[in-house]
């Protein structure tokens, strides 16, 4: 499963926001397509329309950006 993580820069010099999306888009073999355009898009989308509320101040720039992948295996518990 792959995961985008978006960091935005606050209005609280040094504290920053983060916003996750579950399972990104991908390919037949797994591999994300989600482009840096797209992301740059979204960012500037939710920053301009002021979409979230944050406990460390209004949304005022971006910090950051990328795409964590992750493996999960099943365990069998006794």
């Amino acid at each position: 499963m792959h995961n985008l993580v978006m960091r935005f820069l606050t209005s609280i010099e040094g504290k920053y926001f983060t916003l996750t999306v579950d399972d990104i888009r991908a390919d037949e073999s797994g591999v994300p397509t989600v482009t840096q355009a797209e992301v740059n898009a979204l960012m500037d989308l939710v920053i301009t329309n002021n979409i979230f509320a944050s406990a460390t101040g209004s949304l005022t720039g971006k910090k950051d950006a990328k795409i964590v992948s992750t493996n999960a295996s099943i365990v069998a518990i006794v």
